[in-house]
This record gives structure tokens, sequence and C-alpha cells, in this order.
């Protein structure tokens, strides 16, 4: 029998620790995550902003992030204020093109953190659809129709910026990660090639997801998104 929980709980704190690390590097705000996670029957884009995006290789699953209008806002304009751009010129509304296209920019770059840490960690690789963001006055489950998923491997991770919550929800394919030596494989690995303390390479994270963005691109083509939703009854 296959014991997922164990390996979804380890990648559920990379997920939080690359969120963190990425998060406080563009922002420079501090970013909290709980040391609880919640196992939850299915995953959802939820208001006021959703993102999501696929990734499948050596494992494959779903990463939602799921952003109150104050925690998106203050996300963007931490950003782009840190980037150098005058506030007066900042988009003061949650549901602008520019805070969307911004949430789902910064998805990007957290996802291509978490499969590099994951490579890092435990030597597998997995690659990424573009994400996708999305305005929202109402919840939405996301599924994906494929037996390599199971309900039952589903996480949310909460986090919050300057008191502000959003939330990372999981849905992860049925797999477990031994380590051939028989040592403990989820034992973190950090260092001047990983992430953790003192080791987030954000430029490299960042050079990494602009070499994949155009082989991401063309897989978006042939990805039929309308079929991923299913609304609430």
């Amino acid at each position: 029998m296959v014991k997922a929980g164990k390996t979804l709980n380890a990648l559920s704190r990379i997920f939080c620790e690359s969120t963190k690390e990425l998060l406080e590097s563009v922002t420079q705000k501090e970013v909290h995550y709980a040391r609880t996670i919640q196992k939850i029957p299915l995953v959802h884009l939820r208001p006021d902003i959703g993102c999501f995006v696929l990734f499948n290789g050596d494992y494959s699953g779903l990463m939602i992030m799921n952003f109150t209008a104050e925690a998106a806002m203050c996300i963007y304009r931490s950003q782009m204020i840190h980037m150098g751009l005058p506030e007066e010129e900042l988009a003061v509304e949650y549901t602008a093109d520019e805070v969307v296209d911004s949430i789902g920019e910064l998805m990007n770059q957290i996802i291509g953190a978490v499969r590099r840490q994951i490579e890092i960690q435990y030597d597998l690789v997995s690659s990424n659809t573009q994400p996708k963001a999305l305005a929202l006055t109402t919840s939405i489950i996301l599924s994906i129709d494929t037996p390599e998923l199971d309900k039952d491997l589903c996480r949310k991770l909460s986090f919050k910026i300057e008191g502000h919550p959003f939330h990372i929800e999981l849905s992860m394919g049925k797999t477990e990660f031994v380590s051939l030596d028989e040592e403990d494989i989820h034992t973190p690995k950090t260092g001047a090639n990983g992430l953790g303390e003192n080791g987030f390479d954000f430029e490299a994270v960042k050079e990494r997801t602009d070499k994949t963005e155009t082989k991401t691109a063309q897989s978006n083509q042939n990805l039929d998104f309308d079929a991923l939703f299913k609304a609430n009854k």
C-alpha cells in the first residue's frame, strides 16, 4: 500500500518555504505560514483572486493559490514599489489586469522555485503549464480528469502578509518517495544550491523560469483550461 500522505506533507513544507522566501524577496515584507496544514477533500479557486498551475513529470499535481483582495494588493504594490515604480502609477483595484497578471507571474516563479527545490531534495523533475490567474466572485471546484490524481491527497496551506491571508491548495498524484539508501529522504537539504536560510537564489530561479517560459506556453496551447472547471452546485 502506497503511503502517499507522508510524502505530500513533506512536499507541503517545500511549497511553504519556497513561497515565503520568494515573496519576501520580491516584496520586502514579512510572510508567515502556519505550521499546521489541513487535509481537504477537494481544491477550489476562491475569491478574490484565484490562480492555478498544473505540473507533470516524475511527479504530478495541481497547485492553486487563493488571495483576498487585501493580500493581492499588498503583494502587488509592495513588489512594484520595490522595483522602483512610482506609487501614484500603480493600480488601485484588485481586479485590474496589472494586479491579476502580477499574481500570475509570481505564481510562475513560485512553482519554478518549488520544482527546483524538489529536484535538489529528491532528484526528481517536473514541468509546469503557464499559471492562470482570475479575479473571482465565487468559489469554483477545480479537478483534473485523470486517475493519477487522488482526491484524498489534497492539502491546504495558510499564509499571511501584513496580516492579510492567502492560501495554497494542493492536489497531488498518489506517490511515495523512498530512498534507495534507506535514509530519511525527507530530511531537508539546504545550502548554496538549495532553498533555506541564506540559500535562496532568486535570480537563478527567475533565469530558470525564463528559459522554460516558451516551452510552457507551447504546452498550454494544447491544454483546454475550460474543461478543468466544474462550478459548485
